[in-house]
């Protein structure tokens, strides 16, 4: 039957006719193989498969070798062919166990978001209405939100039900795998073969549509028989042509060589060709015409008749990818050339073939730019063709306005034969909705490529944004001072190339690109805060300005960053619940800031902070003090100490931050004590505090000690005297203290200072004070003459005063060794920062010595004399302790006024004490009332009113009976003496004063002498005696002995007083008892000059006392009157006017001025 057909499924064929369906048992035999089943018997296929088939109408009963089904015993035995078993690889399958996670992980992710949409349909409370109890007991919510709540839990369930189900069944396939695979691979190829059925189907029914249209004429079949049989047909007429004989090739050479002179002589002749045209060359009987990058025409002439019309005969582009020209294009185009020919000449044919090229090349960018508009560029470009234009917007995603090139045919060829005039395609270029000027392309017209023409186009556009934010950013200090580094790199042609790296800290960069597809700004290194920024300046919709400030915003940010993670390895803490108000901003850091944070040493007081502060022109720290008014509710004040810029060189690590810390600190320090002379008004000098460097040195504050009322004594350093408001213009170095910060104790966290001052003194003295025990915070250097006081207070805290006291006491110190080893007979025992202790007077017997103690607390010195008992000097202890704190002296005076008085006053006090001794004693409180030897012998009284001046008052006893005949002791007033000291006028020695005491005083109970009879005997005995040569000057009432000889004149005095005293006890023994009772009664408590006389209190007898106030009710010291009879000698300094004293322990109080 017209041959034998392809096989099918290579076991059968097919007739002419029906086909016989031979692949359905063997589909039936491969399905039941995979799934494991039996196949059928012949006996089990229904009667209807079994019905008779046809083959171009005939039954089954016509022999036909092609018609006929193999045995159902064969199908069994046959396989599928592995070519068709193996068309789905194995290795195109997922693991199982991939898919079973990834349906647990879509169940648990989808149960999550069910929970999430559960949680937030807020179920209102049930209301009678939509609720009924359910049987249990519970209630069943009918609203609209628990409705829909249990509806959405039952899709889910039924969703991930059917899922699993699914997933159930593949892994009951996944028992069986190689059959599986074996039946997806026969149904893969069946599907295949039926869409190849299905495509032939089509492809008939193509033809039949497109036969519609053919016109087939009727056959002539009487005139195709004659031609058989005759080989022509009679009917056909002939018009008799004698055929042309073929040219030979020489007359076609002959043929060529003439065209080319023609073609020569007519162009040379038919005037100047246009510019395009004007390259050519003449070849094979035609002239080549070549237009640079757009075509070539090839034209020729017909015959040699000078009005005939060139023509053209063959034409190519010369420009890639060009069109395919097909034959029809070609005559086409022929056809239309030759009639401009003959219209227009050849500079009308160039005309129309330049556009027509420039048409097919605009073309040819609208099909490349909607090839990459659908490709890489997609969502990123648009593409539009108006007119004869194609427009190309780039960028289209970006949030700024929109930016276009427009490539078109420029022409103005009526103008100018100039090449620059006629027809050429031009891009016009339109940034962010306003016209630029043609963009500077590198382009081949030869090859056309838009991509490389827009990636051009779109390196100049992102030239110009860099080149914008470059100049924002270089007119900052930070960049145009050339602090931090600003790289640009420029390209025209590739925009990968156009970056611009910008130096963000000391060893931090970025790099800021801009993406040729997308127009997003892109940044790197990527880090979690560079994704951050780029996010931001993409959404921007400044160009320049913007993401300028939006760089320089996030150069802040990497520096706070720094700056943080240094500041946590190092010993400040973030204030970071502190802020500032605007206006406080613009006050202390005057103006807007990027990033401020505040800090503060963990040592400091409340009052200090450290603040750090960003702006776009650069960083820098700022040590800020808060101020508040004493008992002020007002708000606080803040005041910048100083502030200086972190400069981008330096390293911010946490070493940088504690040499901050320790330069903050002494500035803090050193202001403060600075601020102790300022409110003063004291003159002092500190220099200008260096900028905070690695190598920095905070300047010495120095002032003079001159020019501070210092506290008197070394134990007083902080009861500091008034300031003096003047300075002292003397240059003396010794006088000026200098001080500087050195550091912070890390064990007290306490500020040390450390004070140095220039001692002038020998070196004997430094090395006796070096021995010494002096303050632990005081040493020497003997080798520069210095010495050097260490203070540690707390940070904020004054520290001068503590600084002057120990100044202050060192320089006494000083002072008093100096005074020491100036004077003979003054050995220094020992001298320690409480005291001094010194030996005198070493020709005597026992060894003198006294200890000088400055106790803490107390203003005045504690004075000890050894031995206790010995020592004559104990009983001035009290006034010398008076003498070495009067203030009105400089120190060095006193300390030269105490050891030389004692010294002075050592024999006048030896022989006092002695007097005390033998003469003192008087009636003890235990002594029997019988014995009255006792009571009858003269008394001496000492009392010590400074240490240079004395008074001696001699009394006797005597007894009464009183009313119940119990003796009574009554005290008689001898005489009283005055002994001050004194100086000779000519010899300059001194001397001691010795005179009756003054009876001008109102103080004075009584007069001086018992009677006048006494006063005579005196003057003419000791006084103003002539009869034989004394050793005391006589001064008619009063008589003065050399200092170191007091004995001769004070022992001729007692004597006369002895004889004197004696004489009137033999004078009285004579008078009766009567007299004696009237002597005995009591006397009246007013006395003779109007004073009224107290009861005095018990005492210790025959002591010397020192002075006691005076209890006259006024609390004033009377002062004394000058007697202009008697001289009284020249007094030593003394802190105030001497105090008068009360004998307390007499019956008869005396007291003397």
């Amino acid at each position: 039957m017209n041959g034998d057909r392809p096989t099918v499924n290579g076991v059968q064929r097919m007739s002419n006719g029906v086909q016989e369906d031979g692949s359905r048992p063997l589909s039936q035999a491969a399905v039941y193989q995979a799934e494991g089943i039996k196949p059928p018997s012949r006996a089990s296929i229904p009667s209807q498969d079994r019905e008779p088939r046809h083959t171009n109408g005939l039954s089954k009963d016509t022999p036909m070798r092609h018609s006929v089904a193999p045995p159902v015993s064969t199908l069994r035995s046959e396989q599928a062919p592995l070519e068709i078993l193996q068309l789905i690889s194995k290795d195109s399958y997922l693991p199982l166990a991939a898919l079973v996670n990834r349906a647990a992980q879509s169940c648990w992710n989808n149960l999550v978001l069910l929970l999430d949409q559960l949680a937030s349909i807020h179920i209102p409370d049930p209301s009678g209405d939509s609720t009924r109890s359910l049987l249990n007991g519970q209630i069943n919510n009918q609203s609209k939100a628990n409705l829909e709540k249990k509806e959405k839990l039952l899709q889910f369930a039924n969703d991930q039900k059917a899922d699993f189900i699914k997933l159930l069944v593949l892994l009951q396939w996944s028992r069986d795998v190689e059959n599986v695979s074996k039946t997806i691979s026969i149904n893969y190829w069946l599907m295949t073969r039926r869409q190849a059925y299905w495509d032939a189907i089509a492809s008939l029914v193509r033809i039949k549509q497109d036969s519609a249209g053919f016109q087939v004429p009727d056959p002539d079949l009487k005139t195709a028989a004659e031609i058989l049989s005759r080989g022509r047909a009679l009917d056909i007429p002939t018009h008799g042509y004698i055929p042309q004989k073929d040219l030979s090739t020489k007359q076609i050479l002959h043929v060529l060589k003439s065209l080319n002179r023609i073609l020569g002589i007519r162009l040379a002749l038919s005037g100047p060709l246009p510019p395009p045209l004007r390259t050519f060359y003449i070849h094979d009987g035609r002239a080549t015409f070549i237009v640079q990058n757009e075509f070539e025409m090839d034209v020729s002439i017909l015959d040699d008749t000078p009005d005939s019309q060139f023509r053209m005969v063959d034409f190519r582009f010369s420009f890639s990818p060009a069109p395919t020209m097909t034959d029809g294009m070609r005559t086409e185009i022929e056809h239309l050339a030759n009639s401009v020919i003959d219209r227009d000449g050849l500079q009308g044919c160039c005309l129309f073939l330049q556009e027509l090229v420039l048409s097919f090349k605009l073309a040819e960018y609208h099909k490349q730019a909607l090839e990459l508009a659908r490709t890489q560029w997609v969502g990123n470009m648009r593409v539009e063709l108006i007119r004869r234009a194609v427009v190309v917007q780039y960028w289209s995603n970006r949030q700024t306005t929109k930016s276009w090139i427009e490539i078109g045919i420029a022409t103005d060829h009526q103008q100018s034969d100039s090449p620059a005039f006629l027809p050429h395609l031009k891009v016009k270029w339109t940034r962010q909705g306003q016209s630029m000027p043609p963009p500077s392309l590198s382009l081949s017209q030869s090859v056309l490529n838009l991509e490389q023409l827009l990636r051009q186009v779109i390196a100049q556009d992102s030239t110009l944004l860099l080149d914008d934010i470059y100049d924002n950013l270089n007119a900052t200090p930070l960049y145009a001072n050339g602090d931090l580094s600003l790289e640009q790199t420029v390209s025209i042609t590739a925009p990968e190339d156009c970056t611009m790296i910008m130096q963000l800290s000391r060893a931090s960069h970025i790099d800021v690109q801009i993406d040729a597809v997308t127009g997003a700004f892109v940044l790197s290194p990527v880090t979690e805060k560079s994704e951050r920024l780029q996010y931001e300046i993409n959404r921007a919709h400044g160009i320049g300005g913007e993401i300028a400030s939006k760089l320089l915003n996030f150069r802040c940010s990497v520096l706070e960053s720094a700056i943080g993670i240094a500041m946590l390895a190092s010993n400040w803490e973030s204030l970071r619940a502190f802020k500032f108000s605007p206006s406080e901003i613009k006050s202390l850091f005057g103006g807007p800031l990027v990033r401020l944070n505040l800090f503060r040493n963990r040592h400091w007081g409340s009052d200090y902070f450290l603040a750090i502060s960003h702006t776009h022109n650069g960083d820098q720290w700022s040590l800020l003090r808060q101020t508040r008014q004493p008992n002020s509710t007002g708000p606080v004040h803040f005041d910048v100490i100083r502030n200086q810029k972190i400069s981008i060189k330096q390293k911010l690590s946490p070493d940088y931050f504690d040499r901050l810390s320790e330069y903050a600190t002494g500035l803090i320090c050193l202001r403060c004590n600075a601020q102790y002379f300022e409110l003063r008004h004291v003159p002092y000098d500190l220099s200008p505090f260096p900028d905070f460097e690695e190598n920095y040195k905070l300047p010495e504050l120095s002032f003079r000690l001159d020019g501070l009322g210092s506290a008197s004594l070394p134990f007083e350093p902080t009861q500091s005297k008034a300031l003096l408001r003047g300075s002292n213009k003397d240059d003396n170095p010794h006088q000026v203290v200098k001080v500087r910060f050195d550091g912070v104790n890390p064990e007290t966290n306490l500020a040390t200072l450390i004070g140095r001052i220039q001692i002038n003194t020998s070196v004997v003295v430094l090395q006796h004070l070096e021995k010494s025990a002096l303050d632990r915070d005081v040493s020497l250097n003997l080798r520069h003459h210095t010495a050097t006081i260490r203070i540690d207070t707390s940070i904020g805290e004054i520290a001068i005063p503590a600084i002057l006291g120990k100044a202050n006491h060192l320089r006494n110190t000083i002072s008093t060794v100096q005074q020491i080893h100036r004077l003979p007979g003054i050995k220094l025992q020992a001298v320690s920062s409480s005291g001094f202790s010194v030996c005198y007077s070493s020709s005597t017997p026992k060894e003198l010595s006294v200890q000088v103690s400055f106790k803490e607390g107390r203003q005045t010195p504690q004075l000890t004399f050894f031995p206790n008992t010995d020592n004559p000097h104990a009983l001035l202890a009290e006034k010398y302790s008076d003498l070495l704190a009067f203030d009105h002296l400089p120190f060095e005076t006193r300390i030269h006024n105490f050891l030389t008085s004692l010294d002075m006053t050592y024999p006048l006090v030896a022989y006092l004490h002695n007097l005390q001794r033998q003469h003192g004693s008087g009636l003890d409180q235990g002594q029997s009332t019988a014995s009255t030897q006792n009571l009858s012998t003269v008394r001496a009284h000492i009392l010590v009113r400074s240490a240079q001046h004395f008074a001696i008052q001699y009394f006797t006893n005597s007894n009464t009976l009183s009313k119940d005949a119990t003796p009574v002791a009554h005290t008689n007033l001898v005489a009283r003496l005055e002994i001050l000291p004194h100086v000779d006028t000519g010899s300059k020695k001194p001397m001691w004063l010795v005179r009756a005491a003054l009876e001008e005083v109102q103080a004075y109970s009584r007069a001086s002498f018992s009677n006048a009879a006494l006063r005579q005997k005196l003057r003419q005995g000791v006084f103003s005696r002539t009869d034989v040569p004394t050793q005391w000057l006589t001064l008619d009432s009063a008589a003065a002995c050399l200092a170191e000889n007091p004995e001769p004149l004070l022992t001729e005095i007692h004597a006369l007083l002895m004889a004197f005293v004696k004489e009137q006890k033999t004078n009285q023994a004579g008078k009766d008892t009567p007299a004696k009772a009237d002597a005995q009664k009591p006397q009246s408590n007013n006395l003779p000059n109007g004073n009224v006389k107290s009861k005095p209190q018990p005492r210790a007898q025959g002591k010397m006392q020192a002075p006691m106030p005076i209890a006259n009710g006024t609390g004033k010291q009377p002062q004394q009157k000058a007697n202009n009879n008697n001289p009284t000698g020249r007094a030593f300094p003394s802190k105030g006017q001497p105090k008068a004293n009360t004998p307390n322990n007499q019956d008869n109080p005396i007291t003397l001025d």
